[in-house]
């Protein structure tokens, strides 16, 4: 489906009567109002802030509680930006970091949840930017049975040798971030 031009032009049919509202707070020291949705079928919240600021944000947001001290939130975290349903490409984050008019892009796990954040000041380019990361995030590439594994293996830890007679050495990613 093509991407809407401006928000005037977002097709909501059939869409809001899929969430309730919980509640609308007016935050008058900061000109913005705050609305929080709820998805009956999933309980997934929507915090919609309307603020006069020129950028365009949009966060997906889990909760990624850690059994252990193994990191698989941020190893999933980086995974999950490795290509999607509609864009299998290797690296989309990369690509998108090369031609975005953004303004903020990145993704960052904490002790509890896991964050996908983009803003942009250019309307089609915080489409763009939206539809990538809910692709990415709903659909990731590393869900697939044959992609999957070596999407983990590349982005949390793997063995490698560099020659027959060398030693065994841990490399990967998060692996390499988190030294």
């Amino acid at each position: 489906a093509p991407q809407p031009a401006s928000f005037e032009a977002l097709d909501i049919s059939g869409v809001l009567d899929r969430f309730e509202l919980v509640r609308t707070e007016r935050v008058p020291e900061r000109g913005l109002t705050a609305t929080l949705y709820r998805h009956k079928a999933t309980s997934a919240e929507v915090l919609s802030i309307d603020a006069p600021d020129e950028n365009k944000v949009f966060s997906c947001n889990f909760r990624t509680l850690p059994k252990d001290d193994t990191g698989v939130p941020h190893i999933l975290e980086h995974s999950v930006l490795c290509g999607s349903r509609r864009y299998p490409l290797k690296e989309p984050f990369v690509e998108l970091l090369k031609g975005s008019l953004k303004t903020f892009l990145n993704a960052m796990t904490g002790p509890d949840r896991t964050m996908y954040p983009v803003a942009s000041q250019n309307k089609q380019d915080f489409f763009n930017l939206v539809s990538v990361y809910l692709d990415a995030c709903l659909f990731p590439r590393v869900l697939d049975p044959v992609e999957g594994p070596r999407i983990l293996k590349q982005e949390g830890w793997h063995y490698d040798v560099d020659d027959a007679e060398g030693p065994l050495k841990y490399k990967g990613v998060v692996f390499n971030e988190m030294k």
